[in-house]
């Protein structure tokens, strides 16, 4: 972002926020947020965007992903229909060349979520407290705070903050230790920043996933009561 003379953090805020909200209107696989995200960070940590241009950044690499991660992804033309119009088809497809160049074509990338499955196995996570660490990870999405950690430690300290949030004892253990490869000291300071990411999350004028994860399909999870800290 330092590179970006027009765009700011709070606009990337509010553009991973909208995404959010498009993935779930197309019913799109985590994976694809996940892979969207990345994409829109790395595309933006080397190519200076203007402000009219955000969006169709963000919507092109959200097109991207879907076409690498789904089996029936939307088509270019649903892309325009959700952008209001914004943006052709054809301006679409020339920023999809201009991201996919300036990634290098590298789509195979681990995200929080492929580390999170191996990391709930092994903490023997059920449902709601899976459910509640991808909703942490995703509210990491759209903070940029938790940008400069890797996507590892981000879903361990997913995985440390639910145990939290649902009274697991221990908070932390040796088969964790093992299969993240943290200790408890070094995930207990990244999840200490994913607390304040979840509190200033309610705060918020944006809400996407808070709205996603507060409805019942998936388990509520939102209205969780947090721990003021930990």
């Amino acid at each position: 972002m330092p590179n970006q003379a027009e765009i700011s953090e709070k606009m990337r805020y509010i553009l991973v926020d909208w995404l959010v909200e498009v993935h779930l209107k197309f019913k799109l696989l985590p994976e694809t947020m996940s892979l969207a995200v990345n994409l829109v960070d790395r595309f933006l940590s080397k190519n200076s965007v203007g402000r009219d241009n955000l969006q169709l950044v963000g919507i092109t690499c959200m097109f991207i992903a879907a076409k690498y991660e789904e089996i029936y992804p939307p088509e270019c033309n649903d892309f325009v229909y959700i952008s209001a119009s914004a943006y052709t088809r054809e301006q679409i497809l020339a920023m999809e060349g201009t991201i996919l160049n300036a990634v290098e074509f590298n789509l195979s990338v681990p995200t929080s979520l492929h580390f999170l499955r191996r990391f709930s196995k092994a903490a023997s996570s059920d449902y709601p407290t899976h459910t509640l660490c991808k909703y942490l990870l995703e509210l990491a999405l759209v903070d940029m705070r938790m940008n400069k950690y890797y996507p590892s430690a981000q879903a361990a300290a997913a995985v440390y903050l639910a145990r939290i949030v649902n009274n697991q004892d221990p908070d932390w253990n040796a088969t964790l230790i093992h299969y993240t490869q943290y200790d408890e000291a070094t995930i207990y300071a990244i999840a200490q920043e994913l607390l304040a990411v979840h509190q200033d999350s309610q705060k918020s004028n944006h809400q996407a996933v808070v709205r996603k994860y507060a409805s019942r399909k998936f388990g509520e999870v939102a209205k969780r009561v947090f721990p003021p800290a930990i």
